[in-house]
């Protein structure tokens, strides 16, 4: 019988030797795998590290792996991964959260205090993740999710209702389509910016995700277009259009900002120095 330190080893050194993972990695997910399973925290595996693993707890461990080994990205298989130190539903339907989405909520927190009782709008909200936590933070403020898929608001709901939160709603709206006349302090948006024609949709990891997040137009600036061109109508006076985007766009998204007559613009790097997100606020 293997003990919770060395099956996590083997699990990583499978992971590393069969998919195209650094150690490191295989590591990572391995480690994301035995806290699944085994409901642990990570600083309790360690503590625990040579309690034997329970025959059924391997039994689901094993099947986890052969999915993963089948190219299926972690997080759809656990159904559930971290962004910003919570922890959300996720679902086939939606994005997988990433680290480098967890800007945007620095940013926001840095530049605004949290016992303002803002208006936020988060368009595009896949599994709320960037909603959720806007409203977890600023308790005293309202917070409006909105998304194209009802799949995903479904997923969107059932974070809002694990997170016990008042303060937040969402609704089912292609971008502002379904708005009504409100007005925000910040509007906030993760878009699809990759274009239908780029390489990296035939990567595993981006070929299991929903399309309809990732993909759009011919440059992959169609959706960011149309938020920026429409934002001005619903932002307060001051307020604030913050837009993830990729690394190789940002003199695009910019001009964007620009041609809009957004002012103020910022432009921010993520911690691998590339610039990812734009802001604007509306004078």
């Amino acid at each position: 019988m293997d003990s919770i330190g060395s099956f996590k080893k083997k699990i990583a050194q499978e992971l590393s030797e069969k998919i195209n993972l650094t150690l490191r990695e295989a590591e990572l997910e391995a480690q994301f795998i035995m806290q699944h399973v085994l409901k642990e925290s990570s600083s309790n595996l360690i503590i625990k590290k040579n309690e034997i693993v329970l025959k059924k707890d391997i039994a689901n461990i094993e099947n986890i792996i052969r999915q993963r080994l089948d190219d299926l990205p972690l997080p759809y298989i656990l159904k559930e991964w971290d962004f910003y130190g919570h922890t959300f539903r996720i679902s086939k339907d939606t994005l997988i959260p990433r680290q480098d989405s967890e800007l945007l909520i620095d940013i926001i927190l840095q530049k605004y205090d949290l016992n303002s009782p803002l208006e936020i709008l988060d368009l595009g909200t896949g599994s709320g993740i960037i909603g959720i936590t806007l409203a977890k933070n600023f308790k005293k403020s309202n917070v409006l999710l909105t998304d194209i898929s009802i799949k995903a608001i479904e997923v969107a709901k059932k974070n809002i209702e694990a997170n016990c939160l008042q303060n937040i709603y969402c609704i089912h709206s292609n971008w502002f389509e379904n708005v009504d006349n409100s007005v925000f302090d910040i509007i906030v948006s993760n878009p699809p910016y990759i274009s239908k024609e780029d390489p990296h949709l035939h990567q595993p990891e981006l070929a299991k995700q929903p399309q309809i997040a990732l993909v759009s137009g011919d440059d992959g600036l169609q959706d960011i277009r149309t938020i920026v061109g429409n934002a001005s109508e619903y932002l307060n006076k001051t307020g604030m259009l913050l837009i993830e985007h990729g690394y190789n766009q940002a003199k695009k998204v910019r001009q964007i900002f620009t041609h809009y007559k957004l002012n103020q613009i910022e432009q921010h790097k993520d911690i691998n120095n590339k610039i990812r997100i734009t802001l604007g606020i509306k004078i």
